[in-house]
């Protein structure tokens, strides 16, 4: 009974100090001199332990390849905020028929810096302009087509 009431007392300390945490994200996607539309990027943010990772935004390029995302979340520590960008850029077999199955998944943290208190981004990381054909060194596949937004 002891141990019950001690975990519900932390439980409770952990809503008290829990605090909402924003980010926000810009840039342009651009595969070679070509703009990436209708290209899936999401705002994650990731969680450690037993707490699953948290979708904050889902969006996908316009005709220019441009993208904007912001989010929230409510968390006792920081926000640990990654972009995922799906894509099939430069993405050939050998025989340069079509691409591989899946996409490229390519993930990159956010600096802490950009984590703003509150609901509200007032302090935006700025992607720039990314071109999808350089392949990255951990990049991975992802094949669930249940996952775009």
């Amino acid at each position: 009974m002891k141990l019950l009431a001690v975990v519900g007392v932390c439980a409770f300390v952990s809503l008290i100090e829990a605090r909402v945490q924003s980010v926000g994200v810009r840039g342009t996607l651009m595969c070679g001199q070509k703009p990436l539309n209708n290209t899936v990027v999401k705002l994650w943010d990731e969680d450690s332990f037993f707490d699953p990772d948290d979708l904050l935004a889902c969006v996908k390029t316009d005709a220019q390849g441009r993208f904007e995302l912001q989010g929230f979340e409510d968390e006792t520590t920081n926000i640990d905020p990654r972009l995922k960008i799906y894509t099939d850029c430069n993405d050939r077999t050998l025989f340069g028929i079509a691409p591989k199955p899946c996409q490229r998944k390519i993930k990159m943290k956010i600096p802490s810096s950009y984590i703003n208190s509150g609901r509200t981004v007032t302090r935006w990381f700025d992607a720039g302009i990314m071109n999808m054909e350089l392949k990255q060194r951990d990049e991975e596949r992802k094949c669930s087509i249940f996952e775009l937004c």
